[in-house]
């Protein structure tokens, strides 16, 4: 009796295992705490995760995509443990955040590899609609927030000021001529963002 033909599309090689994909993750990332972006390589990631070269590239097609999938994956880390009183507070704390990504090593790294990569290149594309486009919407939520609770002015463009606000820090991180600090940011929120007076 002939076999009936499947109607399910032939599966090609394993399934991708979450497991395999956090232990490069976690490989890369320590990689580029510790040694910049050059230490991060396909070789170095294998030895440290435990897994083959071809089960890396079944995810990525190089080392540098691996180094911005890693830093982008523990980015908002910071932002999701912290639970702010109010809305204000909790836009400091996303600004704040960012701060501390770029402060520390791996994330002068990829400050470093963003600004010496072409503008349509996949890691610099990946940076600008994964990083840059998801802290955006974070903060417009916040500002929106902010409005509807009364603490501070509404925007009269909030685009514009969503410009106002991440212009300088992305400036600084790609020109590299002063820290993205805490301190830097707080500034920068009072200079942009009129706080209602209570």
């Amino acid at each position: 009796m002939p076999r009936q033909a499947s109607s399910a599309p032939p599966v090609r090689g394993r399934p991708r295992d979450p497991r395999t994909r956090a232990a490069i993750l976690i490989a890369a990332r320590a990689l580029l705490e510790r040694g910049g972006l050059t230490a991060v390589t396909i070789e170095a990631i294998a030895q440290s995760a435990g897994v083959s070269r071809p089960t890396i590239y079944r995810y990525w097609p190089n080392a540098p995509a691996v180094a911005m999938a890693a830093f982008l994956e523990t980015t908002g880390a910071a932002e999701a443990s912290s639970k702010p009183r109010n809305a204000l507070s909790a836009l400091r704390a996303q600004l704040h955040a960012l701060a501390d990504a770029f402060a520390a090593p791996a994330g002068r790294s990829v400050a470093a590899m963003v600004a010496a990569a072409q503008s349509e290149t996949e890691l610099a594309k990946a940076f600008r609609n994964e990083f840059i486009a998801r802290n955006r919407d974070a903060t417009r939520a916040l500002l929106e927030r902010c409005v509807a609770d009364k603490a501070i002015e509404p925007p009269e463009d909030i685009e514009l000021t969503l410009d106002l606000v991440f212009g300088p820090l992305f400036y600084r991180l790609l020109m590299g001529h002063a820290p993205i600090t805490r301190s830097f940011v707080d500034r920068l929120v009072d200079q942009v963002i009129r706080a209602r007076c209570t």
